[in-house]
């Protein structure tokens, strides 16, 4: 039972940093570590889920890459907001 737990806790996390550093690369060329990667890959994944409600567009059975693509737009849509209200250095 333990191990399906850990499975459950470990995919978000790692998808969740993964995606964090993609969007930080595509917006700043450079990723921002571990922990900020983590918060805006998670943040990115429901707004990427946001954004394909708003669309119309279900995610469910569609596959991987496009989950994927919504999340890393989603971060990415995350991390333009928090430039244009905290600004760019």
């Amino acid at each position: 039972m333990l191990e399906h737990i850990a499975d459950f806790t470990a995919w978000p996390i790692l998808t969740g940093i993964f995606i964090g550093y993609i969007a930080n690369r595509i917006m700043s060329g450079e990723g921002k570590g571990c922990c900020m990667n983590l918060v805006v890959g998670i943040v990115g994944s429901y707004a990427g889920a946001l954004i394909s409600h708003l669309l119309n567009i279900s995610l469910f059975g569609k596959g991987y890459i496009t989950n994927f693509i919504f999340c890393v737009a989603g971060a990415v849509l995350v991390l333009w907001i928090w430039g244009i209200i905290f600004g760019r250095k």
